[in-house]
Order: structure tokens, then sequence, then C-alpha cells
């Protein structure tokens, strides 16, 4: 292990500091949304060469699931199709199963481009969201705007 990852045991891949967790937050958003097998391993590869905590990017890539990840996947083909201007082709290829060589052959020539493009701009998008969020609001910022009161006189 430590021929590939020789700073494998350094302190920021595991306790980090704040913008190592909001590197993590991006990375681990960002692998979540990519129609990919594997998605956590590469959100760990990826933490580890832009030296970010490595389980919250394994863990945020877990939420897609297989559960979860038709909704999630379905979504960003939905924002795809809305940000290309093509149709959702989902109510008329219902009568086809999905992964059939009839369903590659006609369905997925003319779904790949919204289904990528929509997930990877959302990846990007709740990846940026949780990146500034993570690096930007203090703990002790938010604890002391509650402990204000809220009526001055």
């Amino acid at each position: 292990m430590n021929k590939y990852f020789p700073k494998f045991n350094d302190r920021i891949y595991w306790a980090g500091d704040r913008f190592s967790f909001a590197r993590a937050g991006f990375i681990g958003s960002f692998s979540m949304m990519l129609p990919i097998p594997f998605q956590m391993v590469l959100g760990s590869v990826l933490a580890y060469y832009f030296r970010a905590n490595i389980p919250l990017a394994t863990a945020l890539a877990w939420i897609t699931n297989p559960l979860t990840m038709w909704p999630i996947w379905y979504g960003g083909y939905v924002f795809g199709t809305w940000i290309l201007g093509t149709p959702d082709l989902f109510e008329a290829s219902a009568h086809i199963t999905i992964g059939s060589q009839l369903w590659f052959d006609e369905i997925f020539p003319l779904i790949w481009k919204p289904f990528y493009i929509g997930n990877m701009l959302l990846g990007t998008i709740i990846g940026s969201f949780m990146y500034i969020s993570i690096a930007h609001f203090h703990w002790a910022s938010i604890i002391g705007l509650l402990r204000r009161p809220f009526i001055k006189n």
C-alpha cells in the first residue's frame, strides 16, 4: 500500500481540518452523482490525491446505493434533459426492459448525453455547495449567532 500511496498515514486524510473536509465534501458529492460502478473507490482515490478527508469522501459516495441510485440518477437525467432541451424518453421506453439488447440499441443512444451531463452537472453543483458550506461556515460563529438574543431593545 505504501508503494502506491506513500502518505497514506498522514493525519490530514483521517482527522483533517476544515478545508480537507470541504474538499472531501466536494469529492464525495461529485462521486456520488457519477453513474459509474465503484464510486466509493473513485472518491477515496481522489480524496487521497487532493489531500481530502478519506472517510467523509467515501461516506458521501455511499449515498447512492442500490436503493437510492435509481431515483438519484433519474433526477440527474431529468435535469440533463432540461439543460439540453431534449425530451424525456422514460414513458416512450416503458415497454422495453432496461438493460436488454433492444434498450441498448434503441434507447441508450438517445439518453446517454442528458444522463451523463445532467448527473455530472448536478454532482458539480452539489459538490460546490458542500465545499462552500463546509469551508466558509465556522461552528463557533453559528453557535454565537444562536446564543445571541433575538430581540433587541
